[in-house]
């Protein structure tokens, strides 16, 4: 018996691939990997964080289907990727016995840094604003 996967969730916050360059002539899906393994390699896509869904990547670099398909499917070759449990078609990193990680450099860590306090006062935001339209909800 098949296991049944349920839809990916709406809304997921997914990790952002800068696409490809402008006048490369490196091969959309070749760019794609190696977008992929220097994020890991330089610690901006961490363990968990989940990838785009395949619709996105097709617009962003530029592909079809099939090709995001087989680019997935080196990637959990190379256990830089792994296939969520529960949801279909989600994916996220998962750093296996793969690329090395790469300590960060001073600068990469204080981008890094300035990223995730962003991301945090985001969340931050989010949660108050879900807090007032709970209590303003309740007081109705």
């Amino acid at each position: 018996m098949a296991e049944t996967r349920r839809e990916r969730p709406p809304g997921l916050d997914a990790l952002s691939l800068p696409g490809p360059q402008p006048n490369s002539q490196e091969h959309p899906v070749e760019r794609l990997l190696g977008d992929v393994r220097r994020g890991v390699e330089q610690a901006r896509y961490l363990r968990g964080m989940v990838f785009p869904e395949i619709a996105v990547v097709e617009r962003s670099y530029g592909l079809s289907e099939k090709e995001v398909r087989s680019a997935i499917r080196r990637l959990r070759d190379e256990d830089l990727l792994q296939l969520h449990d529960d949801y279909q078609d989600t994916y996220f990193i998962d750093v296996g016995r793969g690329i090395p990680r790469q300590e960060p450099t001073d600068s990469e860590l204080a981008a890094q840094v300035t990223d995730l306090a962003a991301r945090l006062q985001e969340l931050s935001n989010r949660v108050q604003t879900l807090e007032s339209l709970v209590r303003g909800h309740d007081d109705g």
